[in-house]
């Protein structure tokens, strides 16, 4: 196929190319924001600071609000935070943070996750939205858990045994 043919004017290309442009950007597409709402993890930088006291967080104080996980250097933090969360979450975002997000979709499938189907590897608590979907997390969890994280997912850990408890420190 020839683009360009004896007699066709640099007009008419530039007509060409503005309206393949104007196309692009009608559906959502703007020059250097290609993936930008696709990947919010990427756009800014992770909490390392609770938003109560301002120390190094703990991956173990935490809470939930509309979706977000916010984490806390201590678990008095927290009963602060419910106080008036959106302000402190506002704080975060408006310090250029991207909060975790909460795990709402299978990362095998993509379907919406049922709390009733999971696994557990490494720590981290993975969930489902079928039973078929935890075979192929199972042959290789790590693509499946980096694929969470890559979109900003907040993984939980499972909850504590009992036999974890009387063991911990014990070979």
């Amino acid at each position: 196929m020839k683009l360009w043919k004896p007699g066709t004017t640099l007009a008419a290309i530039l007509v060409a190319v503005v309206g393949l442009a104007a196309e692009h950007q009608a559906h959502g597409h703007e020059p250097g924001k290609e993936n930008a709402e696709e990947t919010p993890a990427k756009s800014g930088k992770p909490q390392t600071a609770c938003p109560v006291m301002g120390g190094k967080i703990n991956g173990t104080f935490f809470a939930d609000h509309e979706g977000k996980r916010v984490y806390f250097c201590c678990e008095g933090c927290i009963a602060q935070f419910k106080k008036d969360p959106a302000k402190y979450i506002k704080k975060l975002e408006g310090e250029g943070v991207t909060l975790a997000k909460l795990q709402t979709n299978c990362p095998v499938m993509g379907g919406k996750i049922d709390p009733k189907l999971f696994a557990d590897h490494a720590g981290k608590r993975v969930y489902f939205c079928c039973p078929g979907c935890k075979a192929p997390f199972l042959k290789d969890p790590e693509k499946y858990i980096k694929k969470l994280e890559d979109e900003g997912v907040a993984t939980e850990a499972p909850p504590a045994t009992k036999e974890s408890h009387e063991h911990k420190g014990h070979h």
